[in-house]
Parts: C-alpha cells; structure tokens; sequence
C-alpha cells in the first residue's frame, strides 16, 4: 500500500466512513496501539532516570515500582466490576484513559516545587496514576474482547504488537537523544507535556472505535450509581467468588498463570544487575539489547499469529513458553554482553509468541459474560506476583549466587510451561466430550 492510499485509508477510518467496521475496528486498534505507544514511552522509560535528577534516595526509586503495583492491586477489583456494571463501558473507559494520561502534565510540573518536595511528589504522582491506569488497562481488555471477532484476533494483535514495537522503539531513541540535548529539567517538562498531548489524541482515536452493531456508542440504559456499588462492593466480591469457583476453566487457567508469572517475573531484577554489575552494561548496551530483543520480537509476531490462526491460544501459549526457559539459562552461562545481544534476538522471537498467545488465551478463557470483572480478578492477581516475585528472585541471588539462582528460574519456568500444556490438554478432552463441560 502506498503511502498516500495509507493516509486516505487513516482519514476515511478517523471519519468514521469504512462500510466494513470491523476492519475498520482492527486499523483503528492498530492507530490507537501505536499512539499509545508513543506517548507511554516518551515518559515511561525515563522515570528512573527522572527520579534520580529529582534526588530521589535508593528507598524512594524502590517505591517508584512498588507504589504503583500496590495501588493498582487495590484497583483493579472494584474498577473492573463498575465498569462491568455500566452499559457504556466504551465512555467509561476512556474517562478512566484520559485521568491516567493527564498524569503525564502533573509529572512535567514536578521540578517547579523545592528540591525537599520532587521525589516524594513523583512517587504519589506514580501511584495516583496507577488507579485510573489499572482499570483503563482491564477495562480496554474487556471491551476489545467485543471489538475484534475471535477469529481474526491473532492476526490482528500480532500486527498491533509489531506496531507498537516499532513506534516504541523508536520514540525511546529519538526521546532519550532529545533529552541528552535539552538543559534539565527543561527537557523532561518539554518531552512529559507532548507525551500528555498524544495521550488525548490516544483516547480521541479509542472513541473511533465502534461496538459489536456498528455503531460508535452503546445502547445505555439503568445504570448502577456509584453509591449503589460501593455500598453492596463486599458483598458483591463473595457472591463473584461463588461463581468464580464454578468456572473450572478459568481458575485452572488463573492459577497455572500466576504461577508462570511467578516464575518469570523471579528472574527480572537478576538480569539487570548481572548485566550492570557483572558484565559492566552501560547506557548504549542496554540499548542495543533493548534493540536486539525489539528485532526479534518484529520477526516473531508474524510467524506466532499464523502458528495461534491454526492451533489456537493455548496450544501457541504451550509452544511459546517452553521457549522462556533459555533466556536465564544464556545469563547463567554467558560472561558477554555480545553473547547476551546476540540471543535477545531469538528471545525476542520467544516473547512475542509469549505476549500473543498470553492476552489472546486471557480472552478465550473468561467467560463471555462479565468479562471484564474476570479479567480484573486475574491482572490483580498477576500484580500480586509481580510485587512478590521480583523480592524472591534477589533472596535466591544471596542465597545461592547468580548462575544456580539462573538455573532455579529456568527450571520453574519450564514446570509453569508444562504446566500450560497440561491446560491445553484438558481443554481440549472437554471440547471432544470426554468429561463433561464446566
């Protein structure tokens, strides 16, 4: 496609005057994906960075993860049930978009208070973000559900993941040179602010985008008042227990994921330090094994979304795990970055099959009704591991040092992949009628 077909296609697709909405729907995804992109790492990457120009203390560059995984957990739940109980969820969640990216103008205002103030206000600014953010995220999850046919969701993720890929990658570069330019902290006030001006067009194109009848909002009717929900929030949550637990295919699906999670997220703060501490990892090399592991990914979506179209999520989810196995074991015996650089790509590849079939199996697997309510109760769960995990994986390294503390990771990582396929198993006994169904 040429590009001016291309920017035809975009104006049509923003004028709301494609004749086939849902593929008008899939490019819309595509467009609102790489605005996203492209806004969240204009910020995201440099907090760190941002944080210790602010003069942030190592405990406070701890809470700047912590904080906000802690709030989110607490948000997720009751977030996902209020939206699951509105009939316009589309309007809902884009409010909840638009709250979390006007964070990014409050961040940029951070350097005008006293020096005292900046670190601490950057961790309250993370955490309070985090809320409208968490449930935004469950709540696009739920709603893209109905927005892309289950048929044509491999392909069309696959091709919004490359995307956002590309566009993230290469804001990072272009972002972290601008910044290396501009005086501080002039520069991140310049960058923050454009970044919270792509985050309204972000959810302006969100707003494209149209329900299952082709139309741009949905029927509302009685709505649940806030009130309402929170004064009837407890009980709801047993009741939502009760019938969880009669959903067999989801809690095992729920629990084999929280414990991959759990066995994935252990390794993560080991490959930064081996990497910085051990192999000597400046600013350009992580770079460049950012760009290794982008590579690999832009080659893997593709072949992933043909390998799920054919054999499903689950199967793909089997296949793609077995993978996550290599990457600590390439860190336990590797004493080069160039070795380490070279096998990103190949993870890369991994990953992206990883990441497909994760979020396309998420979908297959919860219930069509209350989606997102589900979808709440697993990424809170999923939260939980990723505040707990990353402290295990440090504990293991003192314990027993980098490689046997490597080797562990790779080893529950394989059991959580089995683990997977013991899933695709079963499901695909109860499909023959085997067993019967939940």
């Amino acid at each position: 496609m040429s590009l001016q077909r291309y920017l035809r296609t975009v104006k049509t697709d923003l004028h709301d005057r494609s004749e086939d909405w849902q593929e008008q729907n899939i490019r819309l995804n595509n467009y609102h994906g790489m605005v996203s992109a492209l806004a969240a790492n204009m910020v995201m990457p440099f907090i760190g960075i941002f944080a210790v120009r602010l003069g942030a203390s190592n405990y406070q560059i701890g809470l700047i993860s912590s904080a906000p995984a802690f709030v989110s957990l607490l948000a997720m739940i009751p977030g996902a049930k209020y939206v699951d109980s509105q009939h316009d969820k589309k309007r809902l969640t884009a409010a909840f978009m638009l709250a979390n990216r006007l964070f990014y103008l409050i961040l940029a205002l951070i350097p005008f208070f006293t020096d005292d103030r900046r670190a601490l206000l950057l961790i309250v600014t993370l955490a309070a973000m985090s809320l409208p953010g968490a449930i935004s995220n469950v709540a696009w999850q739920g709603f893209i559900a109905r927005v892309v046919p289950p048929d044509r969701r491999a392909i069309a993720f696959a091709e919004r993941s490359r995307l956002m890929n590309i566009i993230g990658t290469l804001s990072v570069l272009v972002v972290g040179r601008l910044l290396d330019i501009f005086t501080y902290p002039l520069g991140y006030q310049i960058i923050f602010a454009i970044a919270c001006i792509f985050g309204l067009l972000e959810v302006w194109v969100f707003r494209k985008l149209k329900e299952e009848n082709g139309t741009m909002e949905a029927n509302v009717g009685q709505e649940v008042t806030l009130a309402h929900f929170a004064r009837n929030f407890f009980r709801s949550v047993v009741t939502d227990v009760r019938e969880i637990t009669t959903k067999k295919s989801f809690i095992r699906f729920a629990l084999v994921s929280l414990f991959f999670h759990f066995a994935w997220q252990i390794a993560w703060p080991l490959f930064t330090l081996y990497q910085t501490k051990e192999l000597g990892a400046n600013n350009l090399w992580i770079s460049i094994l950012h760009l290794s592991n982008t590579g690999g990914s832009l080659l893997g979506f593709g072949f992933w979304a043909r390998y799920m179209k054919k054999n499903g999520s689950l199967k793909t989810l089997f296949t793609s795990t077995l993978g996550m196995c290599i990457v600590p074991l390439i860190f336990a015996f590797s004493r080069s970055l160039y070795t380490i650089a070279f096998f990103s790509i190949l993870t890369g590849i991994i990953f992206s099959g990883v990441m497909l079939s994760l979020f396309n199996a998420l979908l297959d697997m919860t219930p069509e009704e209350r989606k997102t309510t589900y979808i709440g109760y697993y990424n809170t769960a999923i939260t939980a591991s990723a505040i707990f995990a990353p402290l295990a994986g440090v504990a293991l390294l003192e314990l027993m040092g980098y490689r046997n503390a490597f080797l562990v990771a790779a080893f529950l990582r394989i059991l959580g992949s089995l683990a997977f396929g013991l899933i695709y198993r079963l499901e695909n006994n109860l499909l023959k009628g085997k067993f019967y169904h939940d």
